[in-house]
């Protein structure tokens, strides 16, 4: 009896000090893990505070931006509101490129943010790596461990006693170091999933990182355009008021005349599908619902209603071979339009790298030559532009941007010879 108690208790001591240690061993083993992995993330987390501190510094020089952009805007409606003075016109672009160089620099700290933002997600992504990584080589460690024990011949003879079957009630500590391998295994998988979400969101910041650097391009593309109108201001003027003034009569009496066009026509209700291309080149319709609604450069008129010059230039030049110009390629370079009144078309333009100029032109030698002619005509009291493709002697085929399925029709049925006041070829290079 005395012989069966100490065998008893034997066994007990047994279990006990095989799961104390292999309770230790884990223990040592992830703490040596947490020690490695420690180091390295509060390294990191020094590292992602200073970058932190930048974000914050440029979210707050951002605020102040916007604040400055807001401003500068209201300047800019009330310089609209002015009187329409030369000086006035300079002082409009001259805060519309100080709002510009705002917007660029907030853009430019926008990149700044994101490229830290992503540096972030980076030291996360690599805290992450390392925490799996470490764990991983613990877990892996303990179960060797584990085995062994398991194998240990005095162990398993005790455990195949008959007689002390009830010593198997004492095995809490070993279920405890099993829970503590389930929860290991837990929080591996966990790490895993926070490592994915960490990639994902690293990879939405590249995204937008790309999306802000053309953003970038595109503001500072603007930027050199206003800069540029002003020298064109300057010199379409000649810098005299009295010049100013003649000129911006001239371009607001034709974009009126180009609406009152419209509105005796017939309206400037949208077409679809009017577009044709063929061995000539394309017919446009400056009613054509892919662009009709888009504002004139941004001026409150549209192509819809005073965009048939625009839209018989486009065609021209699908001609000599430009098939992708559209009415909408030459409508978004405003340097294509004259920097004292943006709704106001140059003479000469360009589009998808080609430069087109309108030049005073006989009519039928001109067309004999191959080359298409666009018509001034005062039509209905008011201003309108087509285009003749062939023809001579009066006897002209024309196409015309504004008209219900105007491509290749007599010119007669709708207009008569009187009402030209501009012959002009278009000269591509």
């Amino acid at each position: 009896m005395h012989t069966k108690k100490t065998l008893a208790t034997l066994f007990a001591v047994a279990i006990a000090i095989t799961a104390a240690s292999a309770a230790l061993a884990w223990h040592a083993l992830t703490a040596m893990a947490q020690t490695a992995t420690s180091t390295s993330a509060s390294s990191n987390a020094s590292s992602s505070a200073a970058l932190q501190s930048q974000i914050d510094a440029n979210n707050a020089a951002i605020a102040q931006l916007n604040q400055e952009i807001a401003t500068y805007q209201q300047q800019i409606q009330q310089a609209g509101a002015d009187k329409k003075t030369l000086q006035a016109a300079i002082n409009s672009l001259d805060l519309q490129r100080n709002k510009i160089q705002a917007q660029v620099a907030v853009t430019q700290r926008q990149l700044n943010t994101t490229q830290l933002q992503i540096q972030q997600l980076g030291g996360q992504i690599n805290d992450t790596q390392s925490s799996i990584a470490a764990d991983q080589q613990a877990l892996a460690s303990y179960l060797v461990n584990l085995q062994k024990d398991d194998n240990q011949p005095l162990f398993m003879q005790v455990l195949s006693s008959n007689d002390l079957t009830s010593a198997w009630s004492d095995v809490n500590a070993t279920l405890q170091v099993q829970e503590a391998v389930t929860n290991e295994v837990a929080s591996l998988q966990s790490q895993k999933n926070l490592l994915a979400s960490s990639k994902a969101a690293s990879q939405n910041k590249q995204q937008a990182l790309a999306s802000q650097q053309q953003t970038l391009a595109s503001q500072q593309m603007s930027l050199t355009q206003t800069v540029q109108q002003k020298n064109q201001l300057l010199a379409q003027t000649s810098a005299k008021q009295a010049n100013y003034e003649k000129l911006l009569a001239q371009a607001e009496a034709e974009l009126n005349s180009f609406s009152a066009f419209t509105q005796n026509a017939g309206g400037s209700k949208l077409l679809g599908n009017e577009t044709q291309c063929d061995s000539w080149g394309c017919y446009y319709s400056q009613r054509d619902s892919a662009w009709g609604s888009n504002s004139l450069n941004g001026t409150r008129y549209t192509l819809a209603s005073d965009g048939c010059l625009i839209t018989a230039m486009a065609m021209v030049m699908t001609h000599y071979g430009y098939r992708n110009v559209t009415p909408v390629t030459i409508n978004s370079n405003p340097a294509n339009f004259a920097a004292y009144y943006p709704a106001y078309l140059l003479m000469t333009i360009t589009a998808n790298g080609a430069t087109a100029t309108r030049k005073s032109a006989a009519i039928d030698a001109t067309l004999s030559g191959g080359n298409p002619v666009i018509f001034g005509l005062n039509a209905y009291g008011c201003t309108h532009f087509v285009v003749l493709v062939s023809g001579r002697s009066g006897n002209y085929i024309m196409k015309d941007p504004y008209v219900a399925n105007g491509n290749n029709i007599p010119f007669s049925d709708h207009y008569t010879m009187r009402e030209i006041f501009s012959v002009a070829k278009v000269i591509v290079s």
